[in-house]
């Protein structure tokens, strides 16, 4: 019954939208507020008929219902109820529905929003187009309520490494972000094609910028966070394919977040702001088909799908009509106000701009080497993590150096020499800790982040002593001056957290060891300053996996820690060839993190392990919550007020 429901409810769903589409075109064409009217009745009929197609295959998942062939695939007896629910997007099919659920809830609050602005409908239209786009995928290519003849008594269950906590919630909170990015691209869209020559779509859309950069962050960080703890390769990033396509976007909207001020303070940058848009949602969709296309082998990376053509006319299709709306309207898109001087925020912003555009340019190109290397010479050519790492250290810095000026630089027009006299004594100070950490680690590109972070951190911290000490010999309250500043306060906070999760990238990176030891029970090994002893080892074994563990006592110094590595090895399918997967041992201080793989058992009967010695991974995530927490302030803030 409930495959009946949802299958009909997508379609119905797929007829809606394509009525919807006419309604809002044909209304916004001849400014027919009725036909408007029926299409905002439309966006509120596919959320509601997405929302039970969702609710059905839900149930079929929890409930375990084989006969189903999305659920045969992805789940199986043994299978927890929890991670039963998280199969919705651990395939295809499920996945695509998820996007339209998510991208249908965008727009119904987008429909009944208070907001009376001419460039809603034309939004509506454009978002309406995207949704059609991924029901009519599901509706016809990738369907999840398609019926096996013969249902099996058990499915093949889940992935094994899909089935942790991060996982979980990584890709949602992912979608998430993504997805959101459709929103201020259908403002911009809208405002092209109502030659609109206000700044209007800058201010409909940031709220769903804040939206959308706080969780395509927290989706690296839960992304990262699972691949440290279940790849068990000892890192948290590999510039894996997926993961660079789920990167690119975030860095684009994070230069766009800066150039809208621009914008919205002095009517700058209003083309650049409108390609920067385009650029951020071509990306979303662009790693949407990565993923799906089966063009890249990654962890992360759905088979080789039927779907990847459909992506690549919607992908030109989107493409040709944004740059023909740009092209042809163009000209009321002109900014207000001209750039006047070279010490400016604004004219910074565009630096900010460049190395952010860089980087991605980089990772881009790395990231579809592999095509084209087999597209020309027939081998695919993988890039390494070298090529990322030396290309944009760089530009990290010059960012880093932009991240502890910009701020503190004023608009129009700023004075060298007063700028020189505020950060004196911050630069003073990071150029004595840069010097020191050079002195005491002999590390070069470590000396140099740290002198940068302290010249950011320093600086800071004087504007905000300097804001305190002006406002209150005024007798203004403290509560008061927060309120005042709290724009810049909040992205103060969210530079800070950036800050500490470079050094934590650094420190982990430059500084990390790793062993391999063989030990029997009994036995200890001795390695710089660590000593491991191997406890125990035992065998376990349940319906679905059977377990080799071991449990370890690793010193370092007077500090005793005792870690249990494991392997899993599944007796089902799995939903992969290999059915073998690690439960890597982690101790984590703020200092660093004793992590431990158990391989295997070796022919004689030794046991094999990795150990890694992870210096301030801590720091990654700390900082990165940091910064979340920085874009949670802005983006549920009420009132703005300019600083």
């Amino acid at each position: 019954m409930f495959n009946n429901i949802g299958e009909t409810a997508l379609f119905l769903s797929f007829l809606i939208s394509i009525l919807g589409l006419f309604s809002f075109s044909i209304g916004i064409l001849k400014k027919d507020d009725k036909l408007i009217h029926i299409g905002s009745r439309c966006v509120v009929s596919t959320f509601f008929l997405v929302t039970i197609s969702l609710i059905s295959l839900i149930y079929l998942l929890v409930t375990k219902d084989f006969s189903n062939f999305y659920v045969a695939k992805n789940t199986s007896n043994d299978l927890s109820a929890l991670y039963s629910f998280t199969a919705l997007w651990a395939g295809q099919e499920g996945s695509l529905l998820l996007w339209s659920w998510i991208l249908s809830v965008y727009i119904f609050l987008l429909t009944i929003s208070k907001s009376k602005s001419k460039l809603i409908p034309a939004a509506q239209n454009v978002i309406l187009f995207v949704l059609g786009f991924f029901i009519f995928l599901i509706v016809f290519i990738e369907n999840p309520f398609e019926l096996l003849l013969h249902p099996p008594t058990n499915g093949r269950g889940l992935n094994p490494i899909l089935q942790n906590i991060y996982m979980a919630i990584h890709p949602l909170t992912l979608y998430v972000g993504y997805i959101a990015l459709t929103v201020p691209f259908a403002f911009s869209i809208a405002s092209i094609l109502s030659k609109d020559g206000s700044d209007d779509w800058i201010k409909l859309s940031k709220k769903w910028t804040y939206f959308s950069w706080i969780f395509l962050l927290g989706g690296l960080l839960l992304g990262s966070r699972w691949a440290y703890l279940e790849l068990g390769w000892g890192g948290y990033w590999a510039w894996d394919p997926v993961e660079n396509v789920a990167l690119m976007p975030w860095l684009v909207l994070t230069a766009f977040i800066h150039s809208s001020m621009a914008q919205e303070m002095r009517s700058l940058l209003r083309r650049w702001n409108i390609v920067l848009m385009f650029l951020a949602f071509f990306l979303s969709i662009f790693g949407t088909f990565i993923t799906r296309s089966g063009l890249i082998s990654s962890v992360h990376s759905f088979a080789q799908s039927k779907i990847g053509i459909y992506f690549i006319i919607f992908i030109l299709l989107i493409t040709i009509v944004s740059v023909f709306s740009y092209q042809k309207n163009k000209k009321f898109l002109l900014s207000k106000e001209d750039i006047t001087s070279l010490v400016s925020k604004e004219n910074f912003f565009i630096f900010n701009n460049i190395f952010f555009l860089v980087i991605t340019l980089t990772v881009f190109l790395g990231t579809i080497f592999p095509i084209l290397s087999e597209a020309v010479t027939g081998e695919k050519i993988l890039v390494g993590p070298s090529f990322y790492n030396l290309v944009n250290f760089p530009n990290v810095l010059l960012l880093m150096l932009l991240m502890s000026i910009a701020p503190i630089v004023p608009w129009k027009k700023g004075n060298l020499a007063n700028l020189y006299k505020f950060v004196f004594i911050p630069l003073l100070i990071s150029l004595v800790s840069g010097i020191a950490t050079f002195i005491l680690l002999n590390e070069l590109k470590t000396s140099l982040v740290v002198l940068l972070s302290i010249l950011v951190v320093a600086v800071m911290l004087k504007e905000i002593i300097i804001d305190f000490k002006v406002q209150l010999q005024d007798r203004m309250e403290i509560k008061k001056i927060i309120t005042l500043k709290a724009r810049r306060y909040c992205a103060f906070l969210v530079h800070f957290g950036i800050i500490v999760l470079i050094l934590g990238i650094n420190f982990s990176s430059v500084f990390a060891s790793k062993y391999d030891v063989s030990l029997e029970k009994g036995e200890t090994a001795i390695f710089e300053n660590y000593k491991i002893e191997l406890i125990d080892t035992y065998k376990k074994e349940n319906e679905a996996k059977s377990i080799l563990g071991a449990i370890l006592i690793l010193h370092d110094g007077g500090k005793t820690y005792i870690l249990n590595p494991e392997q899993n090895n599944y007796k089902y399918e799995g939903n992969r060839e290999i059915n073998k997967e690690t439960e890597v041992a982690i101790y984590s201080t703020l200092t660093k993190d004793y992590y431990v793989i158990l391989v295997g058992e070796n022919l004689k009967g030794n046991f094999n392990f990795k150990i890694h010695i992870n210096p301030m991974v801590s720091l990654i995530w700390i900082g990165s919550l940091i910064s979340i927490v920085g874009g949670i302030i802005l983006f549920v803030r009420k009132r703005e007020i300019n600083d």
